[in-house]
């Protein structure tokens, strides 16, 4: 489907003496102007009073551009939920799904806009590591929301067969229970929020690095750069060495890791160690699950907050704030499956600033079949 196939999929709730401006015009606006590098809502107008002969190639914006206020009013009224269903639906329908991907599981708080409002604007990501891509995302009120949240995104996504990574907060019998009944796999990370497990884990340890039989299989790798050296030592042992209080109240556990870092600079040196449970038993992946599962860090929080200025964004109306952090992960989904040309994310939104073709190339990202159908 092309991409105004889903944008009009996307619920109006203006009355219909409203409806000045076509709503995908609008959404086709702003859409490109984030693509191009703007950041707020006079940004956009002045983008849109500057290429409205190009946008005129594929819609046709008949009373022109709205004004920066009639474009935040206008954001601010779409049906949030078949927004995320369409813009998700379009970026990733060209996914390439691969074989027992990593799906990794985390929050981001929008600081900008929470700066504003009572309760702070957070969102839970699925984030699939190896193709880079936002898969879904959805608002939760705070962090502490952020569990009912992932149970919720694990019923809309297709989990078969993915290895699925989590922090400590969903280390909880019941969201473990429904990954393996949707058939995935998991690595969740152990902390003190579970006493018991979380000092199971530690004493099967620490039993084994002192026994001269340890059956503990271990994968160290050593990284260099910037003056820093950094050892990572991956510790894997099998879970029926718990103590059977903890494996009946927790009984798809098949692996607890043990991960050590120990990073080294000048004189010096720092460890720390931390803990994870696992249903899967194969060292090969597991390694591959924890070296991937921090990649939503660096591939989307990171470029989010120093590429889109997400947590200096002045949007701080909730639902334009929540709407606005969707485009920001859209685009930056658009842009990491375009390779027709190498460079950086923020090196592609630049050149889609000033090049009306490169623009039109990134929109047609991966080929998608009539993406933007010009007008007649």
């Amino acid at each position: 489907m092309s991409l105004f196939s889903h944008l009009e999929l996307v619920k109006d709730n203006r009355s219909h003496i409203n409806q000045h401006h076509n709503l995908v015009d609008v959404l086709f606006l702003i859409i490109t102007a984030v693509t191009s590098g703007c950041e707020n809502w006079q940004d956009i107008e002045i983008y849109g009073e500057s290429k409205l002969n190009w946008l005129r190639g594929f819609r046709s914006f008949k009373n022109g551009i709205p004004t920066r206020h009639s474009i935040a009013r206008i954001f601010r009224t779409v049906d949030t939920d078949s927004l995320l269903l369409a813009m998700y639906s379009w970026v990733n329908q060209n996914r390439v799904k691969s074989a027992h991907p990593v799906i990794a599981f985390d929050g981001k708080t929008i600081r900008g806009a929470s700066k504003h409002i009572a309760d702070k604007l957070h969102l839970v990501s699925a984030f699939d590591c190896e193709a880079g891509l936002t898969l879904f995302h959805q608002t939760v009120g705070s962090k502490t929301n952020e569990i009912p949240a992932v149970r919720d995104l694990l019923k809309i996504l297709d989990i078969n067969n993915t290895v699925i990574t989590l922090d400590a907060l969903h280390c909880q019998k019941e969201t473990l229970k429904q990954l393996i009944s949707r058939h995935a796999d998991y690595l969740v990370q152990a902390k003190g929020n579970q006493k018991k497990l979380y000092s199971a884990i530690q004493d099967a340890f620490t039993h084994q690095y002192e026994s001269e039989n340890s059956e503990i299989l271990s994968h160290v790798t050593q990284d260099e750069g910037h003056g820093r050296k950094e050892v990572h030592t991956i510790d894997c042992l099998d879970a029926r060495l718990l103590p059977s209080e903890i494996k009946e109240s927790w009984p798809s556990v098949r692996t607890i890791v043990a991960v050590q870092r120990e990073r080294t600079k000048g004189n010096r040196t720092s460890i720390d160690t931390h803990y994870y449970l696992t249903s899967l038993t194969d060292n090969i992946l597991i390694n591959k699950a924890i070296r991937q599962h921090w990649l939503i860090e660096n591939q989307q929080h990171w470029i989010l907050d120093v590429v889109f200025k997400e947590d200096a964004c002045q949007i701080h109306e909730p639902l334009s704030a929540q709407h606005m952090a969707l485009f920001r992960r859209v685009v930056r989904n658009m842009i990491k499956q375009h390779t027709k040309s190498k460079g950086s994310i923020r090196s592609k939104c630049v050149r889609a600033c000033y090049d009306d073709a490169f623009r039109e190339e990134l929109l047609l990202v991966n080929n998608f079949n009539k993406v933007c159908s010009r007008p007649g």
